[in-house]
Formats: C-alpha cells, sequence, structure tokens
C-alpha cells in the first residue's frame, strides 16, 4: 500500500474553520485527520502541502517512521502551526490503518483500558443546574474578568469574580459534583495563585491553565505557590514541551490536545510520560468530530484517563460528518468501527465555506494586550 496523495481542507461551521486531511493510498482506502490550530488552517494547508514529496510513495502503515520525517525532516523542528498539520496527517494515518486492519483505532493503540469514555461539559452559572440534571459529574466554569467591556480583562477584578463564580457553583452543583475552572492563561503569577488559593475550599477538580505555557518552568515554581490541582499542556506542541511540566510534577493533569500535539502517535508518548509521574490525562477536545474521535480512542487505550472535554455542538455539519460514534451524556461509548469511526462527505464540505477567524483579542483597562 503506498500513499498516493495529501489532499488539506478547510472548512467552517459553527464561530471556528476547521482544517481536516485526507490521505489516499492506492488501495482505494482513505483516512482523514484533524489540525487544532484555529485560525491558522491557511498555515497548516501549506505545511501540508509541503509534506507531499515526503509522503506520496510512502506506505502510510510507517506511521511513527513517517512522523519523525515529518517532524524532523526539514532540518528545523517543528513549532506549533506545523505540529497542527502533522496532527492532522498522523491522525488520518492512524484513521486509515484501522481501516485496512478492519479495526478501531483504540485497539491498535494497545486495546480497550475502560468500558465507556466519561465528558465533562461547559457551563455559566445560568445553566449548571441543568447540566447536573442531564447527568454531569464534571462541570467546567470559566474565569471572567471584565467590567461590560466583553473583551476587558483585568486580574485583580477576575480573582473576586473566579471566588464568587466557583462558591455559587458549588453552592448549585452540590457537593458532589467535580468543578472545573478554565484561567485560560490570562493571569500573572501573582493573581493566579490569590484566585487558586481563594476557591481551595470549594475542591475544584483542576484548574486550569493558570499562566501562559510558554515557560515551563514558571509552572514549577507556580506548583508551589498554591495546593489545588493543577492542568494544563493543550498549546504543547510536542513530548519535549510537556517534559519539563511532567518531570517536575508541575501539573496534576496533561491537556493533551491530539490536534496540536502531532497526533496519536505523540499523544501516546506523552500520555505513558505522564503515567510514569502519576499525571492523568484530560484531552482537550474543542473542535471538530474527528478530533473527538481520536480524543475518544486515545482516552479508550491508554491508562492513566481522567475525564475528556465535549462541547455540546462540535459535532454539527449536516451531511459532512457520519458518525458510529454513540454518546448519552455524559460519557462516551467504546466505538467499534474500523478506524476513526467517522465518515466525511467531501462534496458536502462546500455547504460550510471556510472563512478566516481569529479569536477575540483581548486588553487591560490601560489598553494593554493580553491572552484572550
Amino acid at each position: 500500500m503506498k500513499i498516493t496523495d495529501v489532499k488539506p481542507m478547510m472548512m467552517t461551521y459553527g464561530p471556528r474553520g476547521m482544517f481536516l486531511v485526507k490521505v489516499e493510498t492506492d488501495t482505494g482506502l482513505c483516512g482523514w485527520g484533524e489540525g487544532g490550530i484555529s485560525g491558522r488552517e491557511l498555515g497548516m494547508a501549506a505545511i501540508v502541502e509541503s509534506f507531499k514529496p515526503q509522503l506520496i510513495g510512502e506506505d502510510p502503515r510507517r506511521i511513527d517512521h513517517l512522523w519523525q520525517v515529518l517532524f524532523r525532516g526539514g532540518f528545523f523542528e517543528s513549532g506549533t502551526v506545523m505540529s497542527g498539520a502533522i496532527s492532522a496527517v498522523d491522525i488520518a494515518l492512524w484513521d486509515l490503518l484501522g481501516k485496512h486492519l478492519k479495526a478501531p483505532c483504540w485497539q491498535l493503540l494497545g486495546g480497550r483500558s475502560r468500558d465507556r469514555v466519561e465528558c465533562y461539559t461547559h457551563a455559566g452559572l445560568n445553566s449548571v443546574k441543568e447540566r447536573v440534571a442531564e447527568g454531569w459529574r464534571y462541570i467546567r466554569m470559566g474565569a471572567e474578568g471584565g467590567a461590560g467591556d466583553p473583551n476587558e480583562f483585568d486580574p485583580d477584578r477576575a480573582v473576586h469574580n473566579v471566588i464568587q463564580t466557583m462558591t455559587k457553583a458549588r453552592d448549585i452543583a452540590g457537593a458532589d459534583t467535580k468543578l472545573c475552572i478554565d484561567f485560560h492563561q490570562r493571569f500573572n503569577p501573582a493573581t493566579a495563585a490569590q484566585a487558586c488559593n481563594g476557591i481551595a475550599g470549594m475542591r475544584p477538580f483542576f484548574v486550569e491553565d493558570p499562566l501562559r505555557s510558554v515557560s515551563q518552568k514558571s509552572y514549577g515554581a507556580f506548583r508551589r505557590r498554591t495546593s489545588v490541582p493543577i492542568a494544563s499542556g493543550e498549546a504543547c506542541s510536542s513530548k519535549w514541551e510537556f517534559q519539563e511540566l511532567i518531570e517536575e510534577d508541575a501539573i496534576d493533569y496533561a491537556r493533551i490536545d491530539v490536534c496540536n500535539l502531532g497526533g496519536l502517535t505523540e499523544a501516546r508518548k506523552v500520555a505513558a510520560m505522564a503515567e510514569t509521574h502519576y499525571v492523568e490525562v484530560v484531552p482537550h477536545c474543542p473542535i471538530g468530530p474527528l478530533c473527538c474521535a481520536a480524543s475518544v480512542h486515545l482516552a479508550a487505550a491508554i491508562p492513566n484517563f481522567a475525564v475528556l472535554e465535549y462541547v455540546f455542538g462540535q459535532d454539527k455539519a449536516p451531511g459532512v460528518f457520519t458518525s458510529a460514534m454513540t454518546f448519552k451524556a455524559p460519557c462516551f461509548e467504546i466505538p467499534d468501527a474500523p478506524g476513526l469511526g467517522i465518515e466525511v462527505n467531501e462534496a458536502k464540505m462546500a455547504d460550510y465555506p471556510w472563512k478566516p477567524w481569529l479569536p477575540p483579542l483581548y486588553h487591560r483597562a490601560d489598553g494593554g494586550f493580553t491572552n484572550w
């Protein structure tokens, strides 16, 4: 079996663009993958085009070898956008291999480690009660820091808002619900520590991305400033970017994103690295059906999985995706279809033309830029 073509494709549904890759072979089988660097779809597409000479004519079953070629084959090793492109190709190769062997991807990743994949959902204070009634045991809140301007973030005000949000959410959700809160890399170390310590009594399951994750060393220092569980890593684009976070015991939960990190090949290696430090995996999964399916297969196979992010509506693109995945809040059943279990109607993608999207631009009260 040989690769005959690698096709980058883009579409938009909902607020974000979606980047897909189709790997075709001389057997007629094809595989589909997704890249997760939202807003940089054009960049990922150009990179995939540059990969073609290294992929066409190769045996698609040599997945780890091809990963090394793509990551290291330009001498200058991969960065964030390139890893998103590699992720899409890699996931497509796993999907293709599963179809070739007539086995689900989780079987190829080592077999089933659990009977179902439990998820958490996003909620605001006005919807916590409804989510609990639907059966969700894990609920994620957001950290807000504005004062009327939706794009303003003031860290000091955000500390107050975080404490109020978690106090009210705990009162609504009850003692048994596991509450998480995402700081979205917006805080500085001082205010992040104040916010974390202020909600410690609410027993958060984790605080996500209290700081920007560019400096892994800063997380080691921050770990000593608070006792609350910390989750981070969705912005990591290789095992090496996770290395210090894990080896320094700076995080409690690894937020692996299979569509940013380098696909299932790299994700399972980071999961194994995390296991040696008793760090559990909470996959980041905010984009589309292929990302979600790949995350479910990873979660099904690895022993140190905790819970999977699942955003309502990410499976909605009528006519494009046919899924073998079965979901009943709050769990996915373990899929048994070959590969990822997602079929893509390429022609229907034209119903959702791609258009540029960038995240909101946040600012401090004085106009200075800060993270979204």
